[in-house]
């Protein structure tokens, strides 16, 4: 072993150690270190994680033995990853770097039926896709002892994940009424910006890439990470682990985007995921994270591997416009795909509190409002039926959406009044929300106009002003920064530069997110993103299609 150690004044931080690991992972799964190492014991390995020891990993030779020697531990069976045994698949092993979830699949599949519905429960669809994950789901289970499987991502929610997904096209809905009668023509044509770069409102790619740097270069990846992500520690947390937490989840984007990615671009997000677990594990074992936060976060990304399958093969035979189907629960497939617990990582690791089921639940269906509204009219223009916002419309819509941002204030009221780590994942997933290239809300609200026809009914939601008012107070410990705080009316290449000026300060960072969660959650703003009856967005569509 090396035995070197830096003087102090060469003391790497974590993140330097973080981007060192990185580094030396993709030169070894390259290949371009192959030669013979002494194996390490994992108490050693743990050990160097250790602040008196880290400087040893600055050091090439130290970081190649220490990296070959995890990956021997890993096909020797002697390194666990969140479960009592160690992973004995590919679906069960966060570090294979091979987690791919395209299937070729040219089902076209029919407009939904009860026949449809009776197929998916006995295992007959005829879509590949879903096949794949109902058998990844069984072979997931069946294994349960590879992977955290008693907190708070169980085999029961995955199971009932895999069947809200499966059936989300059932049950479809008549077209809903609204105040203006039973006529859908009252209800103009819904339309939202693609989801492409802005040039005109987004910072140059070349420059963004330097102020928020990660391994892909891909907006997409650095927009989750820093915005989302990192953002949800509050600059509280360790910015090394912050930055492991945040790769960690690139077989999230790998399901979501895998399509859009070239053999390169995946293999890279691949590796840098698994690089990014094994660091976190080590940080484990070296008391950097505590059991639930690995354990947890080891189970949820297993869990959304599964659900990284799906894909919505009917939705060119869906009907247009927007109407209501089969949705049993907000949070039921949301409790893993919302991508909440990511944020809740980065909390915990800051504010070192933890939460129950029953808390996590909440902040889920907190983030589930944000993100699905924010959401709603370019799901509903490309026919994206995993919004559950979009399923849940049952009558009158006008009726419904007021009920829904009622909802929502109560909702993220609640989580921020309940705890630090509820109130920063809010708080970051509002910052994400806003400053995020593909959800486009600056462009949404700029294109955003009254219709004219028609006269607009009341939001009590709106009108009444105590449900937000309780929010502001919410809010209120966590502080403003006045006319420097972000706003949806800003663009994000403005917030680009003056967000990175935040990070520095905790004090400063929490009160950037606390002003972006004011300003999205303003019930005039949200009535706007969501009521499609009486605001109409005309604008260029752009890329209806375009995958990130």
């Amino acid at each position: 072993m090396i035995s070197k150690v830096l003087p102090p004044c060469l003391h790497p931080t974590l993140l330097q150690v973080y981007l060192a690991w990185v580094d030396g992972w993709l030169f070894v799964s390259n290949g371009h270190d192959t030669a013979p190492k002494q194996l390490i014991s994992l108490g050693e390995l743990a050990s160097l994680f250790d602040e008196e020891n880290i400087s040893r990993l600055m050091d090439h030779t130290c970081l190649m033995q220490v990296i070959h020697s995890l990956k021997q531990h890993l096909k020797d069976g002697t390194v666990t990853l969140g479960g009592r045994t160690p992973p004995a698949c590919e679906e069960t092993n966060l570090l294979s770097e091979r987690y791919n979830p395209q299937v070729e699949c040219t089902c076209e599949d029919t407009q939904p039926t009860m026949q449809q519905q009776n197929n998916c429960h006995s295992g007959q669809h005829r879509c590949h896709a879903i096949q794949s994950m109902k058998e990844v789901m069984e072979t997931v289970i069946e294994r349960k002892d590879e992977w955290h499987s008693i907190g708070l991502f169980t085999p029961t929610k995955l199971r009932l994940a895999v069947d809200e997904l499966v059936n989300s096209n059932t049950d479809i809905q008549q077209p809903p009424t609204t105040c203006q009668g039973t006529e859908s023509s009252s209800i103009p044509r819904i339309q939202a910006p693609d989801r492409r770069p802005n040039p005109s409102v987004d910072s140059n790619p070349r420059i963004g890439n330097q102020l928020y740097p990660t391994a892909e270069q891909l907006k997409i990846c650095a927009d989750a990470k820093y915005f989302g992500v990192i953002a949800c520690g509050g600059s509280l947390c360790d910015e090394g682990l912050a930055r492991a937490v945040a790769d960690s989840c690139n077989d999230i984007l790998i399901g979501d985007y895998c399509e859009a990615a070239d053999a390169e671009g995946l293999k890279l997000l691949q590796q840098v995921g698994a690089a990014a677990m094994s660091f976190l594990r080590l940080c484990n074992m070296a008391g950097r994270a505590t059991d639930w936060q690995f354990d947890n976060l080891s189970a949820y990304i297993v869990q959304c591997r599964v659900l990284g399958y799906y894909r919505d093969h009917a939705r060119s035979r869906l009907p247009d416009g927007i109407y209501g189907s089969r949705m049993t629960g907000l949070g039921v497939h949301r409790h893993i795909d919302v991508a909440a617990f990511h944020g809740v990582m980065t909390a915990s690791l800051g504010t070192g509190q933890e939460v129950t089921e029953e808390q996590y639940s909440r902040i889920v269906e907190a983030t589930v409002y944000i993100n699905d509204f924010v959401d709603l009219r370019g799901d509903t223009m490309r026919k994206q039926r995993e919004n559950v916002i979009l399923r849940g419309i049952r009558g009158n819509l006008c009726t419904y959406l007021d009920e829904m941002i009622g909802k929502c204030l109560d909702s993220a009221a609640d989580v921020i009044e309940s705890s630090e780590l509820g109130a920063l994942v809010v708080m970051g997933y509002c910052n994400w929300a806003i400053m995020s290239a593909h959800h486009k809300v600056y462009e949404l609200l700029k294109g955003i106009r009254r219709v004219q026809k028609q006269s607009a009914c009341e939001y009590l939601s709106v009108s009444q002003t105590m449900r937000y008012e309780r929010l502001l107070e919410a809010l209120r410990p966590y502080g403003t920064l006045g006319n420097d705080g972000p706003r949806v009316s800003k663009k994000r290449i403005e917030m680009d530069k003056t967000y990175g000026l935040c990070q520095g300060s905790p004090e400063r960072h929490i009160a950037w997110l606390a002003d972006a969660t004011r300003s999205l959650l303003e019930p005039t703003t949200l009535r706007q993103i969501v009521d499609v009856v009486h605001f109409e967005w005309s604008g260029d569509v752009g890329a209806v299609d375009y995958c990130p």
